[in-house]
């Protein structure tokens, strides 16, 4: 340990230095002497760099500041439209239902229509009966009744 003498005094003798903080081989060093004009300096030159640190600290924090306020805008921002997205969602989700239960319906409906086996059976009982060809009562007595006047004009 280095002892400092305020005022130029000289250690007073017993006293030593204790510590080898300037030789590598042991050798203890004098006290070095301060003199008030180095003191004043140092605590000047501290105390700049004091209020350097304390104005780097109050820019830091209003930064900070800042930035925790922009934080809480954008997370405000996210919770809306997170709730938007979520409504929208919803929506969607109802819509899509109502469109399963239109198909279900219809597939329904489609289940009680013919099928086309069915209807070429049908096909080939009507070719084969050919109902084109047939005769309604009213236009049988009526055929009737011109056959029964033609065989009376004629007999």
């Amino acid at each position: 340990m280095v002892k400092i003498v305020l005022g130029g005094k000289k250690p007073q003798q017993g006293m030593q230095s204790q510590g080898n903080f300037g030789s590598p081989f042991g050798a203890k060093k004098a006290p070095v002497p301060v003199d008030n004009l180095n003191i004043k300096e140092d605590i000047g030159s501290l105390n700049r760099r004091v209020k350097m640190l304390e104005e780097r600290y109050t820019n830091l924090r209003g930064k900070f500041q800042v930035t925790e306020q922009n934080m809480l805008t954008k997370n405000k921002n996210f919770f809306t439209d997170i709730k938007t997205i979520n409504l929208e969602l919803t929506e969607v989700k109802k819509e899509i239902n109502e469109i399963k239960d239109k198909m279900l319906s219809l597939l329904k409906e489609l289940e009680s229509f013919a099928k086309k086996e069915q209807l070429d059976i049908l096909k080939k009982y009507i070719d084969l009966w050919n109902p084109i060809k047939f005769v309604s009562r009213n236009e049988v007595e009526d055929i009737v009744r011109e056959v029964i006047d033609r065989m009376r004009k004629e007999g």
